[in-house]
């Protein structure tokens, strides 16, 4: 391993958070502006992209398949969409839930790009595996989500 310059906070320490335009410590290097990588480590992000939502709509079922070419590091979730959803997400590979059997909200699963959901357990996802995610709309109105895994390639 080593020391490179957090790409999260360029090495300030600090971000802002988006929600109060407040500063606060980096997540991702609690405030040291470094953090440690492998030389061959490859940043990568793995986007679940259901079909749009209809109002209201439940159960749609969205997956993605982790590479063959290395297994992957999952340390932060990110999402972006237009209103409000929640999701459930499966290792199918393992047969293992991210959360109990019920949904959560996307507000409580997963953050923004500019501030994400760091990990406090990052995970091994092992190369091939698959992860299912099922979205349920929230908003009562056409919804256009994207929920991102975000890590490593351990190569």
């Amino acid at each position: 391993m080593s020391l490179q310059t957090c790409p999260t906070c360029s090495g300030a320490g600090a971000v802002q958070n988006v929600k109060t335009g407040h500063g606060q410590q980096c997540p991702a290097c609690a405030g040291n502006g470094i953090v440690s990588g492998g030389f061959d480590d490859q940043d990568f992000w793995y986007p679940i992209n259901p079909p749009q939502l209809t109002a209201n709509q439940v159960g749609v079922n969205s997956t993605v398949t982790v590479d063959n070419d290395a297994d992957f590091l999952c340390d932060r979730f990110i999402a972006s969409s237009t209103g409000l959803f929640s999701v459930t997400l499966t290792d199918k590979f393992r047969s293992r839930p991210f959360s109990p059997n019920t949904a959560i909200n996307g507000e409580n699963f997963a953050g923004t790009a500019q501030l994400p959901l760091w990990l406090p357990n990052p995970f091994v996802i092992r190369r091939n595996a698959v992860i299912l995610g099922v979205f349920n709309d929230r908003s009562g109105a056409p919804n256009t989500v994207q929920f991102c895994l975000v890590g490593r390639k351990l190569i």
